[in-house]
């Protein structure tokens, strides 16, 4: 871990805050993190750290856009999420509504802020 880019670092923290059987975009990562949704999409095609639910993380409408770099990979994310009680639509897309209506994006570290709002 100590080749990990200081901004994939702070991508990873918010990214293992996320609570099993819930998603976030990859905006809402950045905006927590303080990166761009660009960044995040590179930190997680490089995860390295088992410990890094690289799956959590989805299209801002559910599309599981590591489709677009590996249909094995798109494949296996959707695997993961079903185990985790992720609901999908009939087009495959995560059911984003129903993420929302879960409640509150998950608690981030402490040195981050959550406020999607701003």
């Amino acid at each position: 871990m100590n080749n990990i880019e200081p901004e994939f670092q702070k991508i990873y923290d918010v990214v293992r805050a996320i609570p099993r059987g819930s998603v976030l975009s990859y905006g809402e990562v950045a905006k927590i993190a303080g990166s761009t949704a660009r960044t995040v999409g590179w930190a997680m095609g490089n995860v390295e750290d088992p410990d890094v639910p690289w799956q959590r993380v989805v299209g801002a409408d559910g599309y599981l856009r590591i489709g677009a770099r590996s249909p094995e990979l798109k494949a296996k994310q959707h695997r993961l999420l079903l185990e985790e009680g992720v609901e999908f639509l009939e087009n495959g897309y995560v059911d984003m509504a129903k993420q929302r209506d879960a409640g509150a994006p998950p608690p981030a570290p402490q040195t981050l802020s959550l406020d999607l709002d701003e």
